[in-house]
C-alpha cells in the first residue's frame, strides 16, 4: 500500500473543514454569504468524517510498513 490515498484523504480533510468554517464564519456574521450556514457546518462535518477515513488509511499504511 503506497501513502498516496492517505495523503489525498489528509489534504481533502483539512480542505473541507477549512472551506466549511470559512462558510460558516462569514454566513454567522450576517454578511453576504455564498452559502448558508448549514452548508458550512455540513462541509465541516463531511471534512471530520474525511478525516476519520484519512487516520484509518494512515493506520493502514503504517501497519503494512511494519508487516515488511
Amino acid at each position: 500500500m503506497s501513502r498516496g490515498p492517505a495523503t489525498w484523504a489528509t489534504v481533502l480533510a483539512l480542505a473541507l473543514i477549512n472551506v466549511g468554517l470559512a462558510t460558516a464564519i462569514v454566513a454567522a456574521m450576517g454578511t453576504a454569504a455564498i452559502a448558508p450556514l448549514w452548508v458550512g457546518l455540513g462541509l465541516v462535518v463531511l471534512g471530520i468524517v474525511a478525516g476519520l477515513a484519512a487516520i484509518g488509511l494512515w493506520r493502514q499504511y503504517l501497519g503494512a510498513l511494519r508487516d515488511r
